[in-house]
């Protein structure tokens, strides 16, 4: 029962550490940043601070060929891919319809992982994702479908799939039981070299930057790479690939909390809507997993 508890905590302590990240790109756009540059920083931060706790703790970082393979893979499809389809989606269509097409990964995982990994169909579970698309919709969605662009369309959807991709991986290969912090190292390191080929060839290396934004860039590598990759990497080690991905819509509850305390945005009745029906397919979940979990320990007894 305690492992379950452990990997729903950590799952939505990371959907919240995500939470922030439009907070930080904001202050880093405003300050000389855009969006290549602001991934690319976000990477090589993280991976020098892990390199450096990793020294600390003597932790192992080898790791077989087939899992530096898969960690190259994720990197580049799940990571890199997966943030620039959605950072330029967002030139095409309002932040919010883009993120709303985003957070089609929780279906996704959902139907991978009953079609390719057989996972049991949950008939709570299955509320719980519908409940959480329609939270979703209220808090970042409700009312931007009027313009919608066929180009912003599908960039949005396939940073959502990769993102499942993401998660599917994390949960189902060989990387699973590596240690957390050597994943998100790799995973931060190579992001490194493949967004700065990126960027570069691209034209968007930009050094005009102020000390505000580099240490807006700190921040987000800090708050989202190490505290939230990290944390969904272990709840991946508790709990299903579909759990987590429902659980981490709680990410932009925690945006939408930030945006109003910190950069006094507005709230309205639908993110209250929204926020109420995220929360309640939160819950739907953690009863779910945890039922699982006694089921599954009644049977090795």
């Amino acid at each position: 029962m305690m492992n379950k508890t452990k990997g729903i905590i950590l799952t939505i302590f990371a959907a919240m550490s995500f939470g922030f990240q439009g907070f930080f790109a904001k202050v880093a756009y405003a300050n000389g940043f855009n969006p290549f540059s602001f991934t690319l920083y976000r990477s090589l931060f993280a991976a020098v601070a892990l390199f450096i706790l990793i020294k600390i703790y003597n932790i192992d970082i080898k790791a077989t060929k087939a899992q530096y393979i898969t960690l190259l893979k994720l990197s580049f499809f799940g990571y890199s891919i997966m943030l620039i389809t959605l950072y330029i989606s967002f030139l095409y269509m309002s932040t919010g319809l883009a993120m709303t097409l985003h957070f089609i990964y929780p279906v996704a995982v959902m139907v991978a992982s009953v079609f390719i990994y057989k996972e049991k169909v949950i008939a709570k579970k299955v509320l719980a994702l519908i409940l959480s698309i329609i939270g979703i919709y209220f808090l970042i969605g409700f009312g931007s479908f009027s313009n919608i662009s066929m180009i912003g369309f599908w960039l949005a959807l396939i940073s959502g799939i990769l993102y499942a991709y993401y998660i599917l991986t994390v949960a189902n290969s060989n990387i699973k039981y590596m240690n957390s912090f050597v994943i998100t190292f790799y995973l931060s390191l190579f992001n490194t070299y493949i967004v700065f080929f990126l960027t570069f060839i691209s034209g968007n290396l930009s050094f005009e930057y102020n000390y505000t934004g580099l240490l807006s860039t700190v921040m987000v590598a800090l708050v989202c790479n190490i505290f939230g990759m990290v944390s969904i990497q272990i709840g991946l080690k508790y709990i299903t690939a579909t759990a987590a991905s429902i659980l981490s819509t709680f990410e932009p509850i925690t945006s939408l909390i930030v945006g109003i305390v910190i950069l006094n945005e507005f709230l309205a009745w639908y993110h209250f809507v929204g926020s109420v029906f995220i929360l309640i397919s939160v819950v739907l979940v953690t009863i779910t997993e945890k039922k699982i979990q006694k089921v599954s320990e009644k049977t090795r007894v």
